[in-house]
């Protein structure tokens, strides 16, 4: 009977454990009431009660029990405090490049802008560097006439010419007035006496000389200078024609005549200075037109040429007060719109363009030269 009791109890211990896994403090004072019943309260039959079961040795664990059922979903807590910043990552590789896109469509055209003034001349530029030397040139033209040379030495006397045809006998002039009686020389002195010489032989008697020519019948003397002014306009007039031929020849191409004057080049090109010098030792001077006639000449050779040309006027001595080479005030001028400017304070001679305006320039720069005779 007590060994069933025993049994019973274990039995019992088996369950309770079984059912601590879902409330282990029941459990516990369900297993003290149990054993207290069956120990203490249990039938004294067949000897004295036993000891409780707690110094036992512990039993068997049990297997694992079935997974109960799953809990309900809990409410969502409130969101955590944000973390730290990752670390940068790393630079990505290249993509592969993307195919050229298709040609836009042309845009429409931009309204044309407002013609802006024209600019002031900059200031020339330093000297260039020399540059090499250039292929030998074609031969030049001829050039300006020389100054004329020192008078010669007389020729020698040619052989007589022909006998003349008798000339008119000329009316007797009238008696002149007795001149003035010179003063009387002083007295030279006397020379040694010489030797009385011994006479000379007879001479031959000398043959009869040509019979003179008869004289002319005589015209009046007014007469006589009106047919050598007559002979004299004629060879004036054949010298002016041969002159007029002789400069169209020695102008033509270079050079120009207008009137009385003669505007020539040679093609030389240089600075005021040199060409108003190179000029000079010409016989001229540096092209001075006073009037539209000569600026046309000067203009004609300027467009020859297609250079500009430094004219001999300037306003060196005074500002803004232009004078010829000999310091008289100018009669006559053809400035370009808004000139003379003296652009940079500088500019105090006057070029030619080839159109024929004027425009004041610097001294230094180069031109072609034009001389005046």
């Amino acid at each position: 009977m007590l060994l069933l009791a025993v049994l019973l109890c274990f039995a019992l211990e088996i369950l309770l454990l079984n059912a601590s896994a879902t409330n282990p403090s029941q459990s516990v004072q369900k297993w003290d009431q149990h054993v207290c019943t069956l120990v203490v309260c249990g039938s004294p039959q067949n000897g004295l009660p036993g000891r409780d079961g707690r110094d036992g040795k512990e039993g068997p664990k049990g297997e694992k029990g079935s997974q109960g059922l799953q809990g309900l979903k809990g409410s969502q807590g409130p969101p955590g405090k944000m973390g730290p910043p990752g670390p940068v990552g790393a630079k990505g590789s290249s993509g592969e490049k993307g195919l050229k896109g298709d040609i836009g469509g042309r845009g429409l055209q931009g309204v044309p802008g407002l013609k802006g003034d024209p600019g002031n001349v900059g200031p020339s530029g330093p000297k260039g560097d020399k540059g090499p030397s250039g292929e030998k040139g074609v031969k030049g033209e001829r050039g300006l006439p020389g100054t004329t040379g020192s008078r010669g030495q007389p020729g020698i006397a040619g052989s007589p010419g022909p006998k003349g045809d008798k000339g008119s006998v000329g009316e007797k002039g009238a008696k002149g007035s007795n001149g003035d009686r010179g003063l009387q020389g002083s007295s030279g002195l006397q020379g040694p006496k010489g030797q009385i010489g011994s006479s000379g032989p007879k001479g031959d008697k000398g043959s009869v000389g040509e019979k003179g020519a008869k004289g002319d019948s005589g015209l009046s003397e007014i007469t006589l200078l009106k047919r050598q002014v007559s002979t004299l306009e004629g060879q004036l007039k054949a010298l002016q024609s041969s002159f007029s031929k002789y400069q169209k020849v020695t102008t033509f191409p270079n050079g120009r005549i207008v009137g009385g004057k003669i505007f020539m080049t040679s093609g030389y090109e240089g600075n005021y200075d040199s060409l108003k010098q190179r000029c000079s030792q010409a016989g001229g001077q540096l092209a001075s037109p006073r009037n539209a006639a000569e600026n046309a000449a000067i203009q004609e050779i300027a467009a020859l040429y297609n250079k500009l040309v430094f004219l001999g006027i300037n306003d060196i001595q005074t500002e803004g007060r232009f004078t010829y080479l000999k310091g008289e005030n100018i009669v006559y001028s053809n400035w370009n719109t808004k000139e003379p400017s003296n652009s940079n304070g500088n500019e105090d001679c006057v070029e030619l363009h080839s159109n024929g305006k004027w425009n004041d320039r610097f001294c230094g720069e180069k031109r072609l030269i034009v001389c005046e005779f």
